[in-house]
C-alpha cells in the first residue's frame, strides 16, 4: 500500500519555485490502481521521484511498500504520457498500481477499473469519469466500413479505398479531427452535390518538372493522391517538382500522402488552403483558413518517415468538432464564441465561433504563407473565398493544395554528405539535451503520432457513439 499525508513538495530554484503538492493525501490500497490525471511531464517526474524515494517532501510523510517504476506496458491499454509505478508489500506480496498520466477523465478510459484523483491547487482531488459513449475497431474492419459506405453513395470502389486510407490512417496517429468523423460530413455533401462522387480528376504537365490538377469537385483526397504521388517520382527523377491542385475538396490529414515521398526518397513540402475558421491577432471574428503545410522528410528504413503537420489556428477544428461529439469541453484558448468571447463550449465553433491563430503576428505570417503558395499560385482563390463544407454542404469547397518534391539524392550529389534523417536525429537529441530533465514522451513531433498509432493497430481505433449512430453502424 502507499499512504501520503499533509505533504508539501516544491521544486526548482529558491525565489522560482514551483510548489506542486499543498498538503496533499494519497492512498492506495494493496491490489488497488490509483490513476491521478492532469500531470504535465514535470508533475509527473517530480511526484515520481518523491514515492520512489529520490527526493524528500519540504513537509509531510508517507509510508509505502517497495516503489519502482514500471513500463506503461504494466497496463495493456495504457496512452502515451503515462508513467506506472508499482507499489509491493515489504515481503514481495501483492501490490497497489499508482499512474501518473496527463490523460484527462472526459476521454475515453483506457484504464479499466480504477479509482481517478486529479492534481488540482496541490490536492489530490477526487473525480468521476462519465460514461464514454465510443466503440472500439480494428483497423482493418474500420477501413472497410468506410469503404462500403462511400461506395454505396456512388464512389467507385478505387476511390473508396483511398479515401479509407486516410481517413483512418489520422485515426490510427490520434488525429480523429481528420478521421471517420468527418465521413457523415462527406455522405452529406455527395447527396447535396457539394462532392461529386464520379468526378475524374484532370491532370496537366505544365512543365517537365510541374504539373496542375483539377479535382472537377470530387472526394479531395482523390486528386491529393495523384498529386502526391506525381510530384514525389517526378522529384526523384529530375530533383525537384512541384504539382497544383484546384476545385477540390477537403483531403483530410497532409500527413496521409507521406508514402510516395518515403518510397522516393524525396522531402515533400504539403500546403493546403480551408474556409474561414480562424481570427487574426487581435480579431475575434472568423475570417481565414486553419490552413495546413505538412513537411515529410524520409529516411532509409522500412519505418515512418519523419512528418511535421500543423493547421495555422491553435488547434485543429476538427479537433473541437471532436470533442461536441462526445460532448466535452475545450481547453482554455481554443475558441471564441459568436460574441468574440473566450469559451470552452465546443458547440460554438459551428454556431459562429473562431479559432486563435497561433503565435499572434508570427502565426499570421505562417497562414499567409500557405495562401500564397496553396492558395493564389495553385488555385487563383484565398481562403476567405474557400466554401465552408458543413455550412455549405451543396457547394464544392474550391479549396487548393500545392504538392512541392525535394530529391535528397540530387541534392547530396550537389554537396551535402549527410542523409536528412540522421540530421533530423542530431535535431533529436538537440531537444532532448535542452531539458534540465530528460522528458517523457512526447518530446518531438512526431512521438505522439507514433505511440498512437501502435495502440490503434494493437487495440483498434475508437469510435465515438454519435459518429456510429449517423453512419449505421451502430446496429452491427
Amino acid at each position: 500500500m502507499l499512504e501520503m499525508r499533509d505533504v508539501v513538495l516544491a521544486v526548482g530554484a529558491v525565489g522560482a519555485e514551483r510548489v506542486l503538492l499543498r498538503g496533499a493525501d494519497l492512498h492506495v490500497e494493496r491490489g488497488e490502481t490509483v490513476v491521478v490525471t492532469g500531470l504535465d511531464p514535470q508533475a509527473r517526474h517530480w511526484i515520481a521521484a518523491l514515492l520512489t524515494g529520490r527526493i524528500r517532501p519540504r513537509y509531510g510523510r508517507f509510508r509505502s511498500g517497495d516503489v519502482r517504476v514500471w513500463t506503461s506496458a504494466a497496463l495493456a491499454d495504457c496512452p502515451p504520457a503515462t508513467l506506472v509505478l508499482g507499489v509491493e508489500d515489504r515481503g514481495g506480496a501483492g501490490a497497489a498500481t499508482l499512474v501518473l498520466t496527463e490523460w484527462r477523465p472526459e476521454e475515453p478510459n483506457p484504464f479499466g477499473e480504477c479509482r481517478f484523483l486529479k492534481l488540482s491547487g496541490g490536492q489530490m482531488v477526487p473525480v468521476s469519469p462519465p460514461e464514454q459513449e465510443v466503440s472500439r475497431l480494428p483497423v482493418g474492419e474500420l477501413r472497410a466500413r468506410v469503404e462500403e459506405s462511400l461506395s454505396g453513395a456512388g464512389t467507385s470502389s478505387a476511390a473508396a479505398a483511398v479515401v479509407a486510407r486516410v481517413l483512418v490512417d489520422a485515426d490510427r496517429r490520434g488525429h480523429h479531427s481528420h478521421g471517420v468523423a468527418l465521413l457523415p460530413t462527406y455522405l452529406r455533401r455527395i447527396s447535396a452535390g457539394g462532392i461529386r462522387a464520379d468526378a475524374q480528376p484532370e491532370f496537366r504537365v505544365l512543365a517537365p518538372s510541374l504539373a496542375s490538377v483539377d479535382a472537377k469537385g470530387g472526394l479531395g483526397q482523390i486528386a491529393a493522391d495523384v498529386a502526391a504521388e506525381w510530384c514525389a517520382a517526378t522529384a526523384a527523377e529530375r530533383g525537384i517538382a512541384a504539382v497544383a491542385t484546384h476545385t477540390n475538396n477537403h483531403v483530410g490529414m497532409l500527413a496521409a500522402y507521406r508514402w510516395p515521398f518515403q518510397r522516393h526518397r524525396v522531402i515533400g513540402l504539403l500546403l493546403n488552403i480551408s474556409g474561414p475558421s480562424v481570427a487574426a491577432p487581435g480579431a475575434r471574428r472568423a475570417t481565414l483558413g486553419s490552413n495546413a503545410l505538412c513537411l515529410v522528410t524520409p529516411n532509409d528504413a522500412e519505418e515512418e518517415p519523419f512528418c511535421v503537420d500543423m493547421a495555422t489556428g491553435v488547434v485543429a477544428v476538427g479537433k473541437i468538432r471532436h470533442a461536441a461529439s462526445r460532448s466535452v469541453p475545450i481547453p482554455d484558448g481554443w475558441l471564441f464564441d459568436r460574441s468574440g468571447r473566450p469559451t470552452t463550449d465546443p458547440r460554438e465553433l459551428d454556431a459562429g465561433g473562431a479559432v486563435p491563430l497561433f503565435g499572434g503576428y508570427k502565426g499570421l505570417c505562417t497562414t499567409l504563407v500557405v495562401e500564397v503558395l496553396a492558395g493564389a499560385l495553385a488555385g487563383g482563390l484565398v481562403s476567405p473565398e474557400v466554401a465552408k463544407q458543413r455550412h455549405q454542404p451543396g457547394a464544392i469547397m474550391r479549396c487548393s493544395q500545392m504538392f512541392i518534391g525535394f530529391s535528397v539524392d540530387h541534392f547530396a550529389a550537389a554537396g551535402g554528405s549527410r542523409e536528412p534523417a540522421e540530421l533530423v536525429e542530431v535535431l533529436r537529441r538537440a531537444v532532448l539535451d535542452g531539458h534540465a530533465v530528460a522528458p517523457e514522451r512526447p518530446w518531438f513531433p512526431d512521438q505522439l503520432e507514433e505511440d498512437n498509432a501502435r495502440r490503434a493497430d494493437r487495440l483498434g481505433v475508437d469510435v465515438p457513439r454519435p459518429v456510429l449512430t449517423e453512419l449505421g453502424w451502430d446496429e452491427r
